[in-house]
């Protein structure tokens, strides 16, 4: 996680090109490569907890069909 200090440091460029970023230099390397692995790590966990939600949720549906087999709702019911 970033500190104030550190978010202080990263400096933005001006809005007239937003895509481009630039670290000073008292931000090292090392810091970097160590944020990109935390965040990675987080991507890898967000997806982990969005599989279990699906899982959970094809099991509710199972479950609720299994209750009334004559009600089927399609996704694209759902939608509409």
């Amino acid at each position: 996680m970033l500190t104030f200090g550190q978010a202080a440091r990263l400096a933005a460029v001006p809005a007239t090109d937003p895509a481009v970023r630039h670290a000073t230099p008292d931000v090292t390397d090392a810091e970097l490569r160590h944020w990109v692995s935390r965040a990675e790590e987080s991507l890898i966990e967000l997806h982990s907890a969005l599989e279990d939600m699906r899982s959970q949720r094809d099991a509710c549906q199972t479950w609720a069909q299994a209750l009334n087999p004559n009600r089927r709702v399609d996704r694209a019911e759902k939608q509409t």
